[in-house]
């Protein structure tokens, strides 16, 4: 039928054997990938190219070298033990979509795959504060972010905001969600506020 989902495909790179299930499990429960191919190296996948690839950084190997000879896919995640405004600034500058901490509750780590699968990106700022000590909290939204940012603090609803941008609901609370995590606000109310003492 053609109103039906295009199959997907999610390839998981990961040295841990534990975590790669885990990964695979969230994979197979939140996303309902039709194909799912796990790894322990890169090679094991080079001639693939999947719809979403997750790569589990490795402790022990060099991060450039790991995250520049990640395999070609429509969407890549790295996934990483804590949060690392370098190893953000290294899988952005790779062409990655997203940074994934492992450290991330269940309900996130869902909201990130669906966002970069929705074609966002997500890439938390962690620094805690600029040089004058106001925090910086919003250089590291992608233009979509920033632009549903902007109708938030005009006070629109996600109804609203989506008929703005021409995206649908349920990709406006994917952006929302991405940017009140990555600004630390509890709520919309919030994250304006804190963008009123930050400079874009």
């Amino acid at each position: 039928m053609s109103g039906d989902p295009l199959p997907l495909r999610v390839a998981i790179v990961c040295r841990q054997p534990l975590n790669r299930a885990a990964l695979a499990a969230l994979v197979a429960e939140e996303l309902q990938a039709d194909t799912i191919d796990v790894a322990s190296s890169i090679p094991e996948l080079a001639a693939q190219t999947p719809d979403l690839l997750l790569l589990d950084l490795p402790p022990s190997e060099n991060p450039k070298t790991w995250i520049d000879g990640a395999p070609k896919a429509r969407h890549r995640v790295l996934v990483v033990p804590e949060r690392d405004l370098s190893l953000a600034r290294l899988a952005y500058a790779a062409g990655f979509n997203g940074l994934l901490p492992e450290t991330s509750e269940r309900p996130l780590m869902i909201a990130i795959l669906k966002l970069v699968l929705a074609g966002g990106e997500y890439f938390p700022c962690f620094e805690e504060a600029s040089a004058e000590g106001a925090p910086i909290l919003f250089r590291q939204l992608s233009q979509r972010q920033r632009e549903v940012l902007s109708h938030l603090t005009q006070g629109q609803t996600n109804k609203e905001i989506a008929k703005m941008l021409g995206i649908s609901i349920a990709t406006v609370k994917l952006h929302v969600q991405a940017i009140l995590s990555a600004t630390g606000a509890r709520n919309r109310t919030e994250v304006v506020s804190r963008l009123g003492q930050s400079r874009l």
